[in-house]
């Protein structure tokens, strides 16, 4: 089956092709000004340039994603409203989900009881999975660790004024102690999760967790912040291949 996933972030775009046997990638800087007109532009050059057909086509946002529409995107107000009716394609079958709820598709198993992976890039992401199975939540918006409160001895703020790739970039903060704050701040969030779901893995995933002083901080916080009995149930694993984990899950959902 030919398919193209594609996996858009606020800062670049992640096409995978699949055809005749073959894998190819191709990637592309984006800016808050890419649209759903852009959008069209690249699926239709990549349709005409390998000959894609009656195809599986997958797309992964940085946003709320209901019902396969995105409804709300901080990052990326031009592809506010996309669904399947907006895209100018070839393909037989349309998938749009969230970023992270994409990625867990290609890690999650039916063997272990409770699974989160959490994405940290210019936004934070979360997405949850029972026995093998996405939990969504009754309107599809579980998962919305982003926008949870912390107080700080500043005031209070959301996790991603605190901790995201933009919240550095904005704060300018390039210092490691700096970058271990931030860090810091999402472990504490995720003692929380730890405490509610007691899972049994979380994978932490994104540019920031290859950042040592941030992961190293965010693991450190989970540890010293959850009850001792959930905490020493879980495994905490770094997604090594992030790049590519979020086209990998859409790849599994339109095989799905």
């Amino acid at each position: 089956m030919q398919t193209l996933t594609i996996d858009i972030s606020g800062s670049k775009a992640l096409f995978e092709i699949t055809t005749q046997g073959r894998v190819e990638q191709y990637k592309i800087a984006i800016t808050d000004a890419f649209n759903i007109n852009n959008l069209n532009s690249q699926i239709a050059d990549l349709e005409q340039d390998y000959g894609l057909e009656d195809y599986g086509l997958g797309i992964a946002v940085p946003g709320l994603v209901q019902s396969q529409q995105l409804v709300s995107c901080q990052s990326l107000p031009g592809l506010k409203g996309l669904s399947a009716d907006d895209l100018y394609t070839g393909a037989k079958q349309v998938i749009i989900a969230n970023d992270s709820d994409a990625g867990l598709h290609a890690l999650m198993g039916s063997k272990q009881e409770c699974e989160l992976l959490v994405m940290c890039d210019m936004g934070i992401g979360m997405s949850i999975a029972i026995n093998g199975v996405p939990f969504t939540g009754a309107s599809a918006t579980a998962g919305e660790l982003g926008h949870c409160r912390i107080m700080t001895e500043f005031g209070e703020f959301s996790l991603e004024q605190l901790a995201s790739g933009a919240a550095i970039k904005r704060r300018n903060w390039t210092r490691s102690e700096d970058i271990a704050r931030a860090g810091s701040y999402i472990g504490q969030s995720l003692a929380w999760v730890v405490n509610l779901f007691n899972p049994s893995q979380i994978y932490l995933a994104g540019s920031l967790m290859n950042n040592p002083h941030y992961y190293q901080a965010c693991v450190a916080a989970i540890k010293e912040m959850a009850l001792p009995i959930p905490v020493a149930k879980v495994k905490i694993n770094r997604v090594d291949a992030y790049e590519t984990v979020v086209c990998r899950g859409l790849k599994a959902m339109l095989s799905q």
